[in-house]
This record gives C-alpha cells, sequence and structure tokens, in this order.
C-alpha cells in the first residue's frame, strides 16, 4: 500500500472488478474493457444538436418581397480540427491474458485499451492496467496497421505503461501543458471506447486537480489519482491510455477512469495529466521503474465526526496514525497524534489534499510542514526521499 495513506478494511462487492469503487450511488472504473466469450454492447439514445462552438457570419440582402441569407464566411468546427490532428497518434491496444484453469484448461480473456505515440521510433503511452500482466500485445495503428507490442514497463502507482512496436516514422503527438486548462474550456477525446477504434468526442474541462480514490484489487488496499483532469467528454470502456486533447490538438491527459452508477459513460471522466504520464513514461523507458516521492507517515482524514469522536480541537486536516522509523518524516520530526494542517504553504483539509502536494514534489525537495502538537502549533521541513521499491505501490 502507499505508506502515505491510512491503511483500513476494503470490502469490495463481489460485482466490482478492474479497480471498480462504489461511491456516492456511482463506480468509478477503470476504463480498458476485458470479455470473455462474447461482448455485449448497450446501445443508448443521444440528443444530437448543434455544436456551439461552431460559428457562421453572414449578411443579409433585402430585394423586393425577397430575403436572400448570404453566406460570406464558415468557420471549421474546431473539434473536426482536432480530430484531425490527434486520431493519426492514438492507437488501438489489443491484449491477450492466458490462465490455468481449474481443470487444467487454458482460459484466454482478451481486452481492449488504447495508447498515443509520443516518439516517432514506436515508443507508446497507455495506462498499466490496459497492459499489466498481458501475455500478447496488438497494436492498431493511425493507418489501421495491426503490428505486435512489447511492454517496456508498467507502473501501478501513476498507472502509466509503456509499449513499444517496431515501427519508425510514426506521427507523434503534440504535447500540450496541463497546467493551463482552464474549467469550461474544449477538450476532446480520441480512443476506442467498446472496441470502437478511433472514437472522438468532445465535451469541456469540467474540474482540475481531482483526487480519485479507488480500490486496489491486488493488494486489497486503497490507490489514490491525484491532480486528475475531470472532462464530460464521453469516455466508455476502452478509451484507457487514450488521448484527451485541448483546442489546439494538444495532448494534455490521458484517459483513464470515469464514474458511473451503470458502467457506461455518465459525463464524469478522468485523464492523467500528460506532464506527468510522460516524466513516468521517461524514468520508465530509463530506469526502469518510476520515481515516486515519499515521507514514510500514515494519516486520516480529519472530519467533524472524527474530532468529536477523538477530542480534537479542529475540524479538518490530516490526524498522523504512524510516523515510519527512520522514515524522512521521523528525521524531520513528525510524531504519531501531530495534526497536519500545512503542507507546502497550502492549507490541508483531508489525506487526499497531503498526498497531491506530497505527489507534486521531487526527490530532494523540501517540503514546509505546519502541524499541531498539544494544541500548540509547530513547524518542521521533510527532506522527500524516494519511494522504497520493496514497498507496495
Amino acid at each position: 500500500m502507499d505508506i502515505d495513506k491510512e491503511q483500513g478494511k476494503i470490502e469490495l462487492p463481489s460485482y466490482l472488478t478492474k479497480g471498480q469503487a462504489a461511491f456516492g450511488g456511482l463506480i468509478i472504473l477503470t476504463v480498458s474493457i476485458f470479455v470473455g466469450a462474447a461482448l455485449t454492447l448497450l446501445v443508448l439514445p443521444f440528443l444530437f444538436g448543434l455544436n456551439p462552438l461552431t460559428f457562421y457570419s453572414g449578411s443579409l440582402s433585402k430585394g423586393s418581397g425577397n430575403k436572400t441569407i448570404i453566406q460570406t464566411e464558415r468557420k471549421v468546427d474546431p473539434v473536426v480540427a482536432i480530430a484531425k490532428k490527434v486520431k493519426p497518434v492514438v492507437v488501438n491496444i489489443k491484449v491477450k491474458k492466458i490462465s490455468q484453469g481449474f481443470f487444467g484448461e487454458q482460459d484466454v480473456s482478451e481486452g481492449v485499451g488504447s495508447g498515443v505515440v509520443f516518439r516517432k521510433d514506436g515508443y507508446i503511452i497507455t495506462n498499466n492496467h490496459v497492459v499489466d500482466k498481458a501475455d500478447d500485445i496488438t497494436v492498431t495503428l493511425g493507418n489501421d496497421k495491426d503490428v505486435k507490442g512489447k511492454v517496456v514497463g508498467t507502473d501501478s502507482e501513476y498507472d502509466i505503461a509503456v509499449v513499444k512496436v517496431a515501427q519508425d516514422n510514426l506521427p507523434v503527438a503534440d504535447i500540450g501543458n496541463p497546467a493551463k486548462l482552464k474549467v469550461g474550456q474544449l477538450v476532446v477525446a480520441v480512443g476506442s471506447p467498446l472496441s470502437f477504434e478511433h472514437t472522438v468526442t468532445s465535451g469541456i474541462v469540467s474540474a482540475l486537480n481531482r483526487p480519485i480514490e479507488i480500490p486496489d484489487v491486488s493488494n486489497q488496499t486503497n490507490k489514490t489519482f491525484t491532480d486528475l483532469i475531470q472532462t464530460d467528454a464521453a469516455i466508455n470502456p476502452g478509451n484507457s491510455g487514450g488521448a484527451l486533447a485541448n483546442d489546439k490538438g494538444e495532448i494534455v491527459g490521458i484517459n483513464t477512469l470515469i464514474a458511473s452508477s451503470s458502467g457506461g459513460s455518465q459525463g464524469i471522466g478522468f485523464a492523467i495529466p500528460i506532464t506527468r504520464a510522460l516524466d513516468a513514461a521517461k524514468q520508465l523507458m530509463t530506469l526502469g521503474t518510476a520515481s515516486h516521492p515519499y515521507v514514510g507517515m500514515v494519516g486520516e482524514t480529519i472530519d467533524k465526526d472524527f474530532a468529536e469522536q477523538n477530542n480534537l480541537s479542529v475540524e479538518s486536516g490530516v490526524y498522523v496514525r504512524q510516523v515510519v522509523p527512520s522514515s524522512p518524516a521521523h528525521k524531520a520530526g513528525l510524531r504519531a497524534n501531530d495534526i497536519i494542517t500545512e503542507a507546502g504553504g497550502n492549507k490541508i483539509k483531508d489525506m487526499e489534499g497531503l498526498l497531491t502536494i506530497i505527489r507534486r514534489q521531487k526527490v530532494g525537495d523540501k517540503l514546509s510542514i505546519t502541524y499541531l502538537r498539544d494544541k500548540k502549533e509547530g513547524a518542521i521541513k521533510i527532506v522527500v526521499a524516494e519511494k522504497p521499491r520493496s514497498m507496495s505501490q
């Protein structure tokens, strides 16, 4: 588990698989799709209308009894232009996983996801949950050519993987800056939802810097994603690893999760910022592993009920349950029962907020922490370290 998170009992309903988390009537789903012998598609009715970002300008001429509209200019729909630019760099990824059945027979499960070409010599970024433990990978390029893929490296904590295909001179994604995104800005998602390759959907940035916690079924703990881009662009199973592009056709995110009460898109999708994804991808290529900032403490969110039950003087922040001996937090002076109220100059309301700040640090950074101990305020600086590889992701 992530030692910087509070560990608790996780009870997963039997119908939740592949990182699904029931929450508030919704289900957080990783959006790759695995199928057995058959795939059932639910076709939902959609209401289509004019794209509000398609504009027309013209003039009105008046004649004797007749009115004639003279269209002098027609602007190109921005979604069309974005799709034209992005589709060639998005690939479809089909995987097969082979396992041994109860009676010794061979069971084969197939999965579908997406990926984005980020180097012309055949390097593709996708989600870890798309290719994890895959025995066979087939990549369909933007020109519809099928080629075999090989996993270069995976990282479960950031849910990022790199796949290599033996191809040269591939079209490469233009990379944008997710830090410049604004809520309400147009974005376009491209991927292979339900195996429909190169599907394009559009929407807006609904929110930024979202923390999302889901169960990690591999070790029965929780996994927290931070700084996610939330969008209402339709994202469905099979979109995992696909592109989220801004209004310039630059890739700003890798589509990863949806929140849904039905398993399909309900306008609540999440993407990993491309800068974080590429940082992890480049480390996987050069080092074989990705760097994870680590301070070495276990905390729990303080809310009103928690404060009343534990007779605390504050109703928000992070209660320190445990500090790992000889960890950066321990060396800096943090102790169990301390209450963290600020980190890196930011007010801390909950554990997700603290983890977000920690994840933004780099190894060697000094992270300022303000805390309460016996109702007295103190301050320390924690030198962020590399997370030990022996620890669970």
